[in-house]
C-alpha cells in the first residue's frame, strides 16, 4: 500500500531527478547560451521552441545553427521575407511554423521596441506564442520560474503523482490540476543550491525523452521507478496504446495501399517549389508530389492544397505557376 505523502513524494521526485540531470544532461546548442543581450538569448530560445514543435531534436540541432546564420538577430528575422523565411526552413517541415515565428518577431519589434517582453502577459498577446512557449522563453531565456507543461512534463507529472495514462493514451487529469503540481514541485526544485529554473526544465525534457518515453518507458533505468515515487510501474502501464475513439481521422487519401495525410503532400509542395525560381505549373506539381499523379482524377484535390498554401501566406500563385509567397 502506498503511503507516501504528497510532500514526500514531491521532495523525493525533485531528488531523484536532480541526481540523475547531473550525469545524464543534454549538451543541446539553445542551452546555456552565452548571450549577455537578453532579447537576442530569448530570441535563440522562442526560435529553437518553434522548431522543437513536432519535429526531432536531432534535426533541429543542424536546422537552428543553419537558420540563426541566415537570421543572427531578431531584427533580421523581422525583415525577412516569406519566401526567405520558407528557405531558410527547408528540412523542418510544418512550414507555416517558420511564418508564425517571423511574424512574433515582427509583433516584438513593432509593439515592443525591439526588446522581448518578460511578461506572461505581454507574451501571451503575440499571435503565435502560447502558454508553453512564453513559458519556456521565461524560465531558459530569463531565469524566471514559471511552471508549464508540454508533452514530456505533462507524462511525467502525471505518471508520478497521477498514474498511468489509458491505453487510447488519455490522461485522467486536465493540464490545470498538472500545472498546480508543477508549480508545488519547482518551489522544491529550486531549493537546491545552484539550480535554476532553466536546469529544472531541462531536467524534466531531457528524463522524458530518454527515461519515460511514451510507449516504451526504459523501466530499468528509471531511478523514480527503483524508488518507488512514480504511481505508475511497468505492471499498470498500458501493454499497448489504441487511437482515441474521439480522434478524427486526418485528411488525405490513398496511393496504392497507404493513406497519406494532405499535410505531407502540402510539405512536398512547398518542398519542389523552394528550388523552382520561376514556379511550377499545378501538373508539374503534381506529378512530382504524387507518384500515382492523374491529372483527370487529382487536380481539382491538388487545388484545394494549393488554395489552402496561399491562404496560409506559404504560396502565391502568378498567373498559372504557383511560386513561394514573397
Amino acid at each position: 500500500m502506498d503511503t507516501m505523502t504528497q510532500k514526500e513524494r514531491m521532495q523525493l521526485f525533485v531528488n531523484e531527478m536532480w541526481r540523475w540531470f547531473d550525469v545524464h544532461k543534454r549538451a543541446l546548442p539553445w542551452r546555456d547560451l552565452v548571450v549577455a543581450d537578453p532579447t537576442e538569448r530569448a530570441y535563440r530560445i522562442l526560435v529553437s521552441e518553434m522548431m522543437l514543435q513536432q519535429t526531432q531534436v536531432e534535426r533541429v540541432k543542424v536546422i537552428f545553427k543553419r537558420f540563426l546564420e541566415q537570421f543572427p538577430t531578431l531584427t533580421d528575422l523581422a525583415s525577412a521575407t516569406n519566401a526567405d523565411v520558407i528557405l531558410a526552413w527547408r528540412g523542418m517541415g510544418y512550414n507555416s511554423r517558420a511564418l508564425r515565428l517571423r511574424d512574433a518577431a515582427r509583433a516584438i519589434v513593432t509593439e515592443h521596441q525591439g526588446t522581448f517582453p518578460t511578461e506572461m502577459t505581454d507574451l501571451l498577446a503575440i499571435k503565435g506564442i502560447g502558454h508553453y512557449t512564453a513559458a519556456a522563453v521565461r524560465n531558459f531565456a530569463f531565469h524566471l520560474p514559471t511552471p508549464c507543461i508540454d508533452t514530456n512534463i505533462r507524462r511525467i507529472l502525471h505518471r508520478t503523482f497521477v498514474g498511468p495514462e489509458s491505453a487510447d493514451g488519455t490522461w485522467a487529469t486536465n493540464d490545470a490540476s498538472l500545472l498546480e503540481i508543477a508549480e508545488e514541485v519547482l518551489v522544491y526544485a529550486l531549493k537546491k543550491e545552484g539550480k535554476t529554473t532553466a536546469d529544472w526544465h531541462a531536467a524534466l525534457m531531457d528524463f522524458g525523452s530518454m527515461i519515460q518515453t511514451k510507449r516504451s518507458p526504459k523501466w530499468n533505468l528509471c531511478p523514480l521507478t527503483r524508488k518507488k515515487i512514480m504511481k505508475t510501474t511497468e505492471k499498470n502501464f498500458p501493454v499497448a496504446f489504441t487511437p482515441s475513439k474521439s480522434l478524427k481521422k486526418e485528411p488525405g487519401r490513398l496511393v496504392g495501399s497507404t493513406f497519406i495525410p494532405n499535410r505531407i503532400f502540402r510539405g512536398k509542395i512547398v518542398e519542389e517549389l523552394r528550388d523552382a525560381e520561376k514556379g511550377l505549373l499545378l501538373d508539374e506539381i503534381g506529378s512530382r508530389v504524387c507518384i500515382d499523379w492523374d491529372p483527370a482524377e487529382h487536380r481539382a484535390w491538388l487545388t484545394l492544397l494549393t488554395e489552402k498554401l496561399i491562404a496560409d501566406t506559404l504560396l502565391e500563385r502568378r498567373r498559372n505557376r504557383y511560386v513561394l509567397a514573397q
